[in-house]
C-alpha cells in the first residue's frame, strides 16, 4: 500500500498540493526534475489524476536547494507533467511556510529564495502570508500570425515568464470575456496548439505551456483580464488564479507593446475574478534579448490553508494511480 501525506492550500482560488521530499537527488533543479520524471511520476499521478485529483489539481514537491543561496528547492507538477516554474504554487508554499512557523522573520518580514528548474526566484512574505514573488527574467521571443477557423487571423505573442505562453488579445479576436466563452477559448487553444508549439521550438528551448488571453478592463489604474489555459494539447487546464508565470509573461508582453512602464502597478484578474498585482522592477538583458524583472503579488492575503490530507493507493485498486482528468 502506498500512503502519501501532503498539505493543501489555495492561492487566489487555484489549489496547491504541497509535498516535502528533501531527499530527491540531483546537483541541479533540472537534474532533480529529471529524477522525478523517471522515478516519482507515480506521485504526480496519484495527486493529480482522478479519482484522487481533478482538472484543477496542482502540486509542488519541496526539495533541498541546489544552490547555496536558496532555502528550498521546488518542482512543479500537474496532470500534464512536470514543469519548470509555477508562481501561484511558489506563493502558496511560502504562505504555508510563513503561517506554520517554518521560516524566520526580521522586523515582521522574510525573504525566501527558492531554487526552481527555471532559476532562482525570491519570495517575500509577512507573518500573515501576504506574498510577493520576484520571478525569473521575462521577455517576448517574437510574434506569429495564426489563422483559426472560428476567429480568422490574429497575432500570438510568444512570451516567457518562467514558462512559455502564447499571449492573445481578446479584442483582436472580437471577444468580450465572460465564462460562457471559455469553451470557445479552450477549443481555440487546442486548434492552434501544435502550430504555435512548433513556432516556439524554433525560437526557444522552452516548450509551449499554454495560452494567456488578455483584455484591458481599465486603463487608469491599469487592469487586465488574464485568462490562462495551460497544460498540454491532450489535457488543457484552466488556471483559477491569475497565474504567477502567466502574469510575468503578460507583463513582458505589455512592456513589449509599450503598455506597461517600470514600477507601474497592474492588476491581473482571473477567470474567477481573483486578483494578482504585477510590477516590472527593472529592465535587463538576457543574451541579446531585452527582458524585464517581474514582481507578482497577492492583492491581499491570497493564500489559505485548506486541508491536511493523506492519499492512499491500495495494491488491488484496479485503477492504480488513477486516470487523466476527464474533459467534462
Amino acid at each position: 500500500m502506498k500512503v502519501l501525506s501532503f498539505i493543501e492550500v489555495h492561492n487566489a482560488g487555484m489549489p496547491v498540493r504541497v509535498v516535502f521530499a528533501p531527499g530527491v537527488p540531483g546537483g541541479s533543479m533540472r537534474d532533480k526534475k529529471k529524477f522525478c520524471e523517471k522515478n516519482l511520476d507515480w506521485l504526480r499521478k496519484l495527486l493529480t489524476y482522478e479519482p484522487r485529483g481533478s482538472s484543477s489539481s496542482y502540486g509542488v514537491l519541496v526539495t533541498s536547494p541546489a544552490s547555496g543561496e536558496a532555502l528550498y528547492g521546488a518542482l512543479f507538477f500537474d496532470s500534464s507533467g512536470w514543469h519548470d516554474m509555477c508562481g501561484h504554487a511558489s506563493m502558496g508554499l511560502v504562505c504555508y511556510l510563513a503561517r506554520s512557523g517554518l521560516i524566520s522573520f526580521s522586523n515582521g518580514s522574510a525573504e525566501v529564495p527558492i531554487d526552481t528548474p527555471a532559476g532562482l526566484v525570491r519570495l517575500h512574505t509577512d507573518r500573515d502570508g501576504r506574498v510577493r514573488l520576484v520571478n525569473v527574467p521575462s521577455y517576448v521571443l517574437g510574434v506569429t500570425k495564426v489563422k483559426s477557423a472560428s476567429f480568422g487571423e490574429f497575432s500570438v505573442y510568444l512570451a516567457y515568464g518562467g514558462n512559455l505562453y502564447g499571449v492573445i488579445d481578446l479584442d483582436e479576436l472580437g471577444v468580450e470575456w465572460n465564462m460562457s466563452v471559455l469553451p470557445d477559448l479552450v477549443e481555440l487553444s487546442k486548434e492552434i496548439w501544435l502550430y504555435v508549439y512548433e513556432r516556439a521550438r524554433a525560437l526557444s528551448p522552452y516548450e509551449l505551456y499554454g495560452f494567456r488571453f488578455s483584455k484591458a478592463i481599465a486603463r487608469s489604474p491599469p487592469k487586465y483580464y488574464g485568462i490562462l489555459v495551460f497544460g498540454s494539447l491532450e489535457r488543457p487546464l484552466l488556471d483559477r488564479s491569475p497565474s504567477g508565470t502567466g502574469s510575468s509573461a503578460h507583463l513582458a508582453y505589455l512592456h513589449y507593446i509599450g503598455a506597461a512602464g517600470i514600477l507601474e502597478s497592474i492588476e491581473f484578474v482571473s477567470a474567477v475574478n481573483t486578483v494578482f498585482v504585477g510590477r516590472i522592477l527593472s529592465e535587463i538583458a538576457v543574451g541579446e534579448r531585452s527582458a524585464v524583472v517581474p514582481e507578482i503579488s497577492t492583492a491581499i492575503r491570497g493564500c489559505y490553508l485548506t486541508s491536511y490530507s493523506t492519499a492512499v493507493l491500495e495494491p488491488d485498486d484496479p485503477l492504480g494511480e488513477g486516470f487523466p482528468p476527464l474533459p467534462i
